[in-house]
Parts: C-alpha cells; structure tokens; sequence
C-alpha cells in the first residue's frame, strides 16, 4: 500500500495519471511514456548511457574529452567501447541509434539509387542495418562497409545473417589516422548519422578523405539530423540536448550540426552541394548530396 500511494501520488502530481471516479486514467503524458516508442528509446537511452555520466559534465566541458564516459568503461571513446556494454546498454544505446537512423531508410533509398549505382561505400556502418537494406533494395548491387574493426565484426554477423555475404566487403579503417586512405571505386559514398560524431577539424579530415577517394562522378550522400531542420520545436530541442552527450559521453568534441555549418565543411574539404533533401523519413532528416568540387 505504501509503495503503490507514493507512485500513484507522484504520478499524480507529474500529470502522467488523473483521477476519474474511483478510477485512475493516463494523460497524454501517460500515453506517450507507456506506448510511444520515440519516448522510450529516449528515455532508456538518457537513463542508461547518460545519466551517471552527466555528473562529470563539467569536466568534460573543461577538458574536451568524454569524462562522462568512466562509469560506462575505460575507452578514449564510447566508439570503442560499444562492444563491451552490458547487454542493456548495448540495447538503450542501438535503439536509440536505429531510431533516429533507420527510419529514413525507405525514404532514402530511391534517392541514393536514382543513377543505378554497382558499388556503394558505406562508410561508419555500425551494425551494417544500411548495407542490408540496400541489398534488400536491389539485388545487384555491391557495398563495401568501412568501420572500426570491432564494429565490423558485429556488421559481418549481421551480413551474413540476412543473407548477403557474398555481396559485402568490409574495410577496416580508423578515420582520424590521416594515413589511413578510403580506397577508391565507390560509385556512391554514404555517411549517415557518421559525421556529427567528430569534431569540425576532423568532419573536414574526413571529408578531405572522401574527396581523394573519389572522382567527378562518384556521388556522396551525408543523412544527418540538423538542429536548425526540425519541423517541431521539441525535435530541435532534442536534436541540440544530444550534442550534451556528445560531450560528456561519447568523444567530448562533436556535436549535432546546423545545416549551414556542415555545407562550410563541405566546401572547405573540396566538395560541393549538389542538392538537398530535407524532412525525409520520420521528419528529422535531411540529406546532402555532394560531388567533387
């Protein structure tokens, strides 16, 4: 009985509940925590990866790194770390990841396959969920999935289950090293939701990395949640608050980026803008899709 009145009470107060006769009943509030999926992906992730971490938020705003990071594991970067999260970390951290990712997919696809590409680089492939469904998409095509080594693993599993091995490459590749090159050959190169996990300095190494990979035909998309882009204020509110956990959590020196800042990456990297596809998918997306200047 105590248990049940304090929870109740602070369901109360909060506007989760409101009282109706003898009866309890959810509020829009209530609703949204018990069945919308956006809030519980949300709200596993902050409770899960983040919240211990934020106590060491200023640290982390003083020294540009990810002091948040500790209570998780000792990895310079959560990217590192990902494989060694327990199971329900693991789980927060990729369903928030393939919530604001994956549901662009269908969107996506017709646009990256308009001029009938063979092979796609899909560089950051994390769990390789965007090389399968390219392969889901078109039986013909080829990819090639460029990552930390640890991450392409977990991709190859994923691969091979779906049933596309013989369709998939994988390149192991660290990106910050400058001496370490994206091979050539791609006729289309895809980061989506890559680029906001680096600092501007290197988002622009990165791209530099690209442009020498690629030639005057090679196509390259960059999908990302730009803050400004946001065709619900909430949205933009989200959109910039994980750019706090970019900073305490995952590197201590990227950030969720205004659509103007990444097109100034772009060019200043030797690319330029052919066109833009903004609010696609679930309404927080756009992609840019770029050339060789």
């Amino acid at each position: 009985d105590y248990t049940m009145s304090i929870l109740v009470e602070s369901a109360l107060v909060s506007n989760i509940f409101v009282k109706n006769g003898g009866l309890l009943k959810l509020t829009k509030i209530g609703y949204f925590l018990q069945y919308d999926e956006l809030t519980r992906v949300n709200l596993n992730f902050v409770n899960d990866i983040c919240y211990k971490g934020a106590f060491h938020f200023q640290e982390a705003l003083k020294n540009g790194k990810p002091a948040g990071l500790k209570e998780l594991g000792n990895w310079p970067t959560i990217y590192e770390g990902l494989s060694q999260l327990t199971e329900k970390e693991k789980k927060s951290w990729f369903e928030f990841d393939h919530y604001y990712s994956d549901n662009a997919f269908p969107a996506a696809l017709p646009i990256v396959f308009e001029n009938e590409p063979k092979m796609i680089f899909d560089i950051g492939g994390n769990t390789g969920n965007w090389t399968i469904e390219c392969c889901r998409y078109n039986d013909k095509i080829k990819l090639t999935i460029l990552d930390l080594p640890g991450q392409l693993n977990v991709a190859k599993e994923n691969v091979v289950e779906a049933g596309f091995k013989e369709r998939v490459d994988y390149f192991p590749i660290d990106l910050l090293d400058l001496s370490q090159k994206i091979p050539k050959g791609a006729d289309v190169i895809w980061m989506s939701q890559f680029l906001d996990c680096f600092s501007k300095e290197e988002v622009v190494q990165i791209l530099e990395n690209v442009y020498q990979a690629s030639n005057s035909n090679t196509e390259i998309f960059i999908l990302e949640t730009f803050w400004n882009n946001q065709e619900y204020e909430a949205a933009e509110y989200s959109v910039v608050g994980t750019s706090l956990y970019f900073t305490c959590m995952a590197n201590g020196n990227s950030k969720m980026y205004h659509m103007d800042e990444m097109i100034d990456m772009v060019t200043e990297a030797g690319l330029e803008l052919v066109n833009s596809h903004e609010l696609i998918g679930n309404s927080f997306h756009t992609i840019l899709k770029c050339k060789r200047g």
